[in-house]
């Protein structure tokens, strides 16, 4: 019960509406969501959202972090992008940002929040299939840096990772399932020895 009550006065302080965003956490979705966000997942439309799912669901079922999801179009409403941005939940330590195109999403939001890290996904989008967004993040000029991962799938779940370790640096025991989450790895690469004789003769 009185776990229930925390839960409720943390999501009215948040005062998250569905113009702000969804908590996420391994608990459920939005009122079934336990616990403060600690990174933002954002995306210039829901049709990002299957991609950004990756990244999300790492965060919550491998490392227990709860996140925030959030649309933000700069081309579209840029203004209300730049509300959300400027007025995030103080729990929040680091963004994820996902964007095709032109991929202005990340970069200006390292320019909104210089005191968070920013970590960019492009998305295989397009003509030149995600190549002009890696490009754009990569070349983001001296002073407003974005973190880029990959593009594609492999982003977006190495994006996951790499907030938890930024979350990881005052949190002991997300570093502790940073450990446990490459052992699991390990572990995989092992298995697959344990049965290539067999499959090596077919």
């Amino acid at each position: 019960m009185q776990q229930k009550q925390t839960d409720e006065n943390v999501r009215a302080a948040l005062n998250l509406g569905h113009e702000h965003g969804v908590l996420v956490s391994a608990e459920g979705v939005g009122e079934a969501a336990q616990g403060e966000p600690k990174v933002l997942v954002t995306m210039g439309s829901d049709s990002d959202l299957p991609l950004m799912m990756k990244a999300v669901d790492i965060l919550r079922y491998e490392f227990g972090i709860p996140c925030l999801v959030q649309i933000n179009s700069v081309h579209r409403d840029l203004r209300a992008a730049v509300q959300h941005i400027e007025n995030l939940p103080a729990s929040i330590q680091v963004v994820i940002a996902c964007a095709g195109g032109a991929a202005h999403l990340p970069g200006n939001i390292a320019d909104l929040r210089a005191d968070l890290p920013v970590i960019g996904v492009p998305r295989d989008l397009g003509a030149l299939k995600g190549i002009d967004a890696l490009l754009s993040m990569v070349q983001m000029p001296e002073g407003a840096p974005v973190a880029v991962m990959a593009i594609g799938d492999a982003g977006a779940v190495n994006a996951g990772i790499h907030a938890a370790k930024e979350v990881a640096i005052g949190d002991p025991a997300i570093r502790e399932r940073l450990q446990v989450y490459a052992e699991k790895r390990k572990g995989k690469v092992r298995r697959q020895n344990e049965t290539l004789e067999e499959k090596i003769k077919g």
